[in-house]
């Protein structure tokens, strides 16, 4: 094909040629095209006819530049002067057409354009610009000249750039400085028609920072059509996954924790498998080490080929029943931490403890675990050999009761606190350690401790040294809120610092106190009524006798009937009344007064700075709240006795000894009257028990009378029989009154109660004036001619005629009575029975005497009661 074929191809190109000589100045530097030759289609586009171009120049043809935001002399002359090629595209403003130009230079100063009409391109680009605005990728069109031609809102929207600013700009006005050369190269790869994939650079954001982009860019009719999407926060994250990876990577290598990777062969389901055993050992047979750092090396001693690959029953050295629990416990749970004592490569033990995790994919089956274990064959060796030398100082220190500190004294606080300080306060070593000093004192005895170990200090700095030390006393407060008691131990030295800290040990001592307060405060205090003792009073009456208490009125006062109030009711009853009386003192007490019981029955009262007729007006109101009293069915009986000292004197002896004999001449009159009304009170409760006991008492008393009047006892005797008729049962008071009441035979120990009664009654009424002989004959009142009766087994001779004339009425009545056999006899029944019994259990003389009465006297029922005067008249 010669030149005229090619040329006619040339002219009939529906593609824009022309063939153009470059012109530049002195300097070389392009001024102007000259238009050499071009075709039809060239001329076409630019709105001329070829012949208008042939020998004329750019600046002839087109006086205001071809476009006016392009230098195309520049642009385009620099091709021609440097060999290099370029494709861009222009907009035509006279034609409103859209051009695709690749430039090149043929020969040196000329240069040939090829252009290619694209409005429709861009036409049908904009058609679609409501799609190509939508999509969140950075859509755009460029030239070879990297003149931006069309762009997407993503842009705006990722870079921040208003759009307008992007149409008139060049994609190099945006590329980071380092990475121009590798787009330019990009750029190249796309004129030799190549497609670019994951090419990445970054543009320069509105803001100033510097997005990372990757592109995905093809060439169509001289354009350049590129996606781009944002990987900037990708790259960011993906770099620090890698920084991250790269620090455990570090980490793993370097560690001085040895740490190491198995994987199985092939997944595991343990949570489903059947047979745990068959699969635990597929497990230790094929999961082997596929990563180990030098650490986990160094531990066993052992190269990296020795243990890559290796299995589990290959690899640990140790007892293996030890191992398939743990490794079971690991399956199961999916992490363990456990200690175990393996073998080196050489044999040797190693200790180990460390953290096992299961590895699973993402179907939740095991695929390997990942273990990371420390060396502690060192410590397990220290720890053997401290542990004798420890044992001794550990169990002295943890399981003493007393408590071992340290405290620094610069910072006020506990450096060390023994364990037993839980039992001890309640508190844990580590909360007291916290706490701020003075938590666990009394709050009364912060500061006197402060101001303690302050001179202690001071001591300690004048005289440094072990052989000080330190003892004192303090109260404790719990974590409960109890008051203890404490010894404190304490010596002090200098720390390497040169602090001062305080090295103590603590013992409760709260028991000790206590017991000595206890004892201090019993050897003051009557046990029985909480006040005062015969040894407080004599220890510090004395302390009163001063001018300052002047006038001063000593008050002694007596319960009345209190031996009586025993023998009858029983001490509980007595005591009682010895609470009854010392609660009223203590209600009258006056704040600076002093009550105390020194002796059984007897109180007294001091009353500071009192005078007689103010005491006596104390006195009064005393014995009306003593009036008021009732202990059980008797009531409290006092005698009072005072004295006024008006000056001072060495001893209170002669005060007491006034009020005394006072007192005892008003117990003369109070206590017989007393006697008297608990006489009458334990006839009434006798009485109470039952219709039978009163009814008892009267014909006893009434047949006793009779018997002996008929006997020709004198009427004085008579009187005092009569009376002890009616009392002669008064030691029933103490008895059950089911046991009196009861029909059928008694058992033994109810008997041996009945047995006692005669005893009581002596008890009770011998303690009453002019009541001796009525208790004598009380007493012997069942006993019996022939010695067998009781209490004291008397003969015939030994018992008095007045027990033996209460024991025949007694007898007759409870066989004729109602209630005192199941079956009462008649009256000749009776009196046959007693017959039958003279000289046995009845004397004869008072059988016959009773025999001989008038039979209404016998017969009678009913008795009227007579009260019990002061006393029989007492016979010389």
């Amino acid at each position: 094909m010669d030149e005229a074929f090619y040329r006619r191809i040339i002219a009939e190109s529906s593609y824009g040629y022309a063939y153009i000589k470059v012109l530049t100045d002195a300097q070389e530097v392009p001024v102007d095209f000259e238009f050499v030759e071009v075709n039809a289609a060239f001329a076409y586009l630019f709105s001329l006819d070829s012949d208008s171009f042939l020998g004329k120049r750019t600046r002839d043809l087109f006086p205001e530049g071809i476009t006016s935001d392009f230098n195309w002399i520049t642009t385009v002359g620099r091709i021609g002067l440097t060999g290099r090629r370029q494709n861009f595209v222009q907009h035509l403003d006279k034609s409103d057409r859209w051009i695709s130009v690749r430039a090149f230079c043929p020969e040196p100063g000329f240069i040939v354009l090829q252009v290619v009409d694209i409005s429709h391109e861009i036409k049908r680009l904009r058609i679609h610009e409501g799609i190509f605005n939508l999509t969140p990728i950075l859509l755009c069109v460029i030239d070879f000249d990297g003149k931006i031609i069309m762009a997407n809102d993503e842009w705006t929207t990722s870079l921040g750039y208003p759009k307008q600013a992007l149409l008139s700009a060049h994609i190099y006005d945006y590329i980071h400085p380092n990475d121009i050369e590798s787009t330019a190269a990009m750029m190249k790869e796309l004129g030799e028609d190549r497609v670019i994939r994951n090419f990445v650079n970054r543009y320069l954001a509105f803001d100033g920072s510097y997005h990372s982009l990757e592109w995905r860019a093809h060439v169509s009719d001289g354009l350049v059509y590129g996606a781009a999407r944002d990987i900037t926060d990708k790259l960011a994250a993906d770099k620090q996954k890698q920084r991250e990876l790269d620090l455990m990577n570090l980490l793993f290598d370097q560690t001085l924790t040895g740490m190491y990777m198995m994987m199985l062969d092939e997944p595991v389901d343990w949570r489903h498998s059947v047979d745990k055993d068959a699969t635990l050992e597929y497990i230790l047979s094929h999961q082997r080490v596929v990563r180990t750092n030098q650490a986990l090396l160094d531990q066993y001693r052992a190269t990296k080929d020795q243990v890559i690959g290796k299995t589990s029953l290959e690899f640990f050295k140790t007892d293996m029943d030890e191992i398939r629990k743990a490794w079971r416990k690991l399956l199961d749970q999916g992490r363990i931490n456990f200690e175990t004592q393996e073998r080196r490569m050489d044999g040797t033990p190693l200790w180990t403890v460390g953290d096992y995790s299961c590895i699973y994919d993402s179907k939740g089956r095991v695929v390997g675990h990942f273990g990371m274990q420390l060396d502690m064959t060192e410590r397990k060796e220290g720890a053997v050999a401290l542990e004798k030398s420890e044992r001794m100082y550990r169990l002295m220190a943890e399981h003493a009761s007393d408590v071992i500190w340290v405290f620094d004294m610069m910072n006020k606080t506990f450096s060390y606190m023994s364990p037993s300080v839980k039992q001890f306060l309640g508190y844990s070593p580590e909360e007291l350690m916290t706490l701020p000093f003075g938590t666990s004192l009394h709050p009364a005895d912060i500061a006197p401790t402060v101001h303690r170990l302050r001179r202690m200090i001071l001591e300690f700095k004048r005289n440094p040294g072990p052989q000080n030390k330190w003892t004192f006393q303090v109260r404790h407060r719990k974590a409960d809120g109890t008051i203890i008691w404490a010894d404190a131990s304490i010596n002090f030295r200098y720390t390497e610092t040169g602090s001062i800290e305080a090295i103590g040990v603590s013992r409760d001592v709260t028991s000790r106190k206590l017991n000595e307060e206890k004892i201090l405060h019993l050897s003051y205090r009557d046990q029985l009524t909480g006040l005062f003792n015969r040894r407080y009073f004599e220890e510090h009456q004395r302390t009163y006798a001063e001018p300052a208490s002047l006038p001063l009125t000593m008050v002694v006062c007596d319960v009345n009937g209190l031996k009586l109030t025993n023998d009858v009711f029983g001490h509980q009853v007595g005591d009682q009344l010895l609470k009854s009386c010392a609660n009223v003192l203590v209600q009258s007490k006056q704040p600076d007064d002093v009550v105390a019981r020194i002796g059984g029955d007897e109180f007294v009262l001091l009353f500071p700075n009192t005078s007689q007729p103010e005491a006596q007006a104390r006195i009064d109101a005393i014995m009306q709240a003593v009036s008021q009293q009732i202990v059980g069915k008797t009531r409290l009986s006092v005698s009072f006795g005072s004295a006024t000292l008006a000056a001072p004197v060495a001893s209170l002896e002669p005060l007491f000894k006034e009020a005394e004999d006072i007192m005892y001449r008003r117990k003369l009159l109070e206590s017989s009257s007393y006697k008297h009304d608990v006489i009458k009170l334990l006839i009434n409760g006798l009485h109470e028990k039952g219709l039978y006991e009163r009814k008892h008492s009267n014909k006893v008393s009434f047949l006793s009378y009779e018997i002996g009047k008929a006997m020709g006892l004198a009427s004085g005797d008579l009187d005092e029989l009569r009376l002890a008729g009616m009392l002669h049962d008064i030691g029933k008071i103490g008895i059950d009154t089911d046991v009196l009441n009861r029909v059928g035979p008694l058992d033994a120990h109810e008997w041996e109660q009945m047995r006692r009664h005669p005893e009581m009654g002596f008890q009770i009424l011998r303690s009453v004036q002019n009541f001796g002989r009525i208790a004598d004959w009380i007493l012997a009142h069942h006993e019996q001619p022939d010695g067998k009766g009781y209490p004291q087994g008397l003969v015939d001779s030994e018992i008095p005629l007045q027990s033996k004339i209460i024991a025949v009425a007694n007898a007759f009545d409870s066989m004729t009575s109602s209630s005192g056999f199941k079956h009462p006899l008649e009256i000749p029944g009776a009196l046959e029975e007693l017959q039958t019994y003279i000289g046995t259990q009845f004397d004869p003389k008072v059988v016959e005497t009773l025999v001989s009465l008038p039979r209404e006297y016998l017969e009678k029922d009913t008795i009227s009661e007579e009260g019990i005067s002061d006393g029989p008249t007492s016979h010389a």
